[in-house]
């Protein structure tokens, strides 16, 4: 999966929660402090997030971060089913945070 494809996953996977939710943008990007135009771009797969907006997302939220960056929750958690990282997902992920890992720092998000 290529950054774009990840961003574009990533963001239909927020939207799809904000929606299952039902939060408005304005509600949702205010409770991980980012501004809505940005958790827009997020979740049309425009942009990627930092490690502190998806640690706010998930912690806000009670999601994990295998949800939000593969599609799989932790065990627990009936709503969607239990899953491990194999080694191609976990090497995507410490790829996609090495890549994110700054990219926000001078930024909302």
């Amino acid at each position: 999966m290529d950054a774009k494809e990840l961003r574009s996953a990533v963001g239909e996977r927020v939207r799809s929660y904000r929606v299952l939710h039902s939060y408005t943008q304005a509600d949702f990007a205010e409770k991980i402090d980012i501004s809505v135009n940005f958790l827009s771009e997020i979740e049309n797969g425009r942009k990627g997030m930092s490690q502190e907006t998806l640690y706010k997302l998930c912690e806000h939220f009670g999601l994990s971060a295998d949800y939000i960056l593969f599609g799989k929750e932790a065990a627990g958690n009936s709503a969607i089913p239990a899953a491990t990282l194999d080694n191609t997902e976990l090497k995507t992920l410490t790829d996609f945070l090495v890549s994110m890992r700054g990219v926000f720092s001078s930024g909302p998000g």
